[in-house]
């Protein structure tokens, strides 16, 4: 992503561009944020992020949601461990990156404690050690303990304030903001940019998104399927709508209402199903299967009762029955029905 340029008298405006959307890269940033809160002692409950763009809509775990997929493998007598992490840092200056790997194993456990190892992989994160920073603008926040949580503006509108914002266009550390304080005093209101920002918890974040993607790439295909849908269904899930070229920090997304939970009596029927599901049948789908079942699932044709259907049969039944099936009847639905016309006939 390229860099923003501050819009300021003497700086024509570039004409307007495009990135790829890409709504792994905002779960990301959305785990990262969750991982610095998690540093001061608040735990996540979003198990799964959900993000729309247009008419699109792309599902993922969180890490939190990873860490609930591995605690349903404990119940099904597998456990996941991490058994090494290394680090290297590249780049100079600003530039820098660091790329950790980490090094996880899946064992069988027996009742009585015998292990079996049964497979190994290696998750990978490249981890830049600063970050560009959001705009500065009157409504963005200043970097004081004093006036935390306030704006430019408000402090411009009383006379501690300016005071305030007096003393950092003489004192304050960043020669950027000192510029921007020292403009928005004389009355502009512009748009500028930050320097480039060290992240202080670079090596935090780095090393457990690296130990997250281990984690992930050693649980079944259906057992993500279960949390997801069981997350989707308890409201434990983060939906964001998303704006093509907005991924330069999360607050561009713009949040939108929750998924609704359930009714209790509707939740534990779910789980009663989902608890079908113990051991990885003959037809665990691949988790090429699985996104893709769930992207056609998610089409609007559906109703939101054949949606919930469609997904307790991917929590419950994917291990037993051929998912493949299933597939083509999604996909004959997606391409002959109307959208807003679903019918009420069974995903399943």
């Amino acid at each position: 992503m390229s860099e923003a340029i501050p819009n300021t008298p003497d700086t024509p405006i570039p004409a307007a561009t495009t990135p790829p959307w890409d709504p792994f890269q905002l779960m990301d940033r959305m785990d990262e944020e969750a991982l610095r809160r998690e540093l001061d002692g608040v735990a996540s409950t979003d198990l799964v992020y959900v993000v729309r763009e247009g008419g699109q809509e792309v599902t993922g775990l969180s890490k939190t949601g990873v860490d609930a997929c591995c605690m349903a493998l404990v119940s099904q007598g597998q456990v996941i461990r991490e058994e090494d992490l290394s680090y290297d840092v590249i780049g100079e200056d600003e530039a820098r990156e660091a790329l950790f790997k980490v090094k996880a194993a899946r064992f069988a456990v027996s009742p009585e404690g015998a292990e079996v190892r049964l497979d190994q992989v290696i998750g990978v994160k490249r981890q830049p050690l600063y970050y560009e920073p959001v705009q500065l603008d009157l409504d963005a926040r200043v970097p004081s303990r004093k006036y935390k949580g306030r704006t430019y503006r408000e402090l411009l509108q009383t006379s501690d304030g300016r005071e305030y914002l007096a003393w950092m266009a003489e004192n304050f550390n960043e020669p950027e903001i000192r510029e921007f304080v020292k403009r928005i005093l004389a009355g502009e209101e512009i748009v500028a940019q930050r320097g480039k920002q060290l992240n202080p918890h670079w090596y935090e974040a780095g090393a457990m998104k690296a130990a997250r993607n281990a984690r992930f790439r050693l649980i079944p295909g259906n057992v993500r399927a279960q949390v997801i849908a069981g997350a989707r269904q308890a409201g434990q899930a983060r939906v964001v709508e998303a704006t093509s070229g907005t991924l330069r920090g999360v607050s561009q997304a713009a949040p939108v209402e929750p998924v609704r939970p359930v009714a209790p009596v509707q939740q534990a029927e779910a789980v009663a199903r989902s608890e079908v599901v113990t051991r990885i049948g003959p037809y665990a789908p691949t988790e090429k299967q699985v996104a893709f079942f769930q992207r056609l699932a998610d089409s609007p044709v559906f109703s939101e009762e054949e949606r919930r259907r469609a997904l307790d049969w991917l929590a419950t039944k994917a291990t037993r029955q051929t998912i493949k099936d299933q597939i083509d009847w999604l996909k004959r639905q997606v391409e002959t029905r109307k959208s807003g016309n679903a019918g009420a006939s069974s995903a399943a």
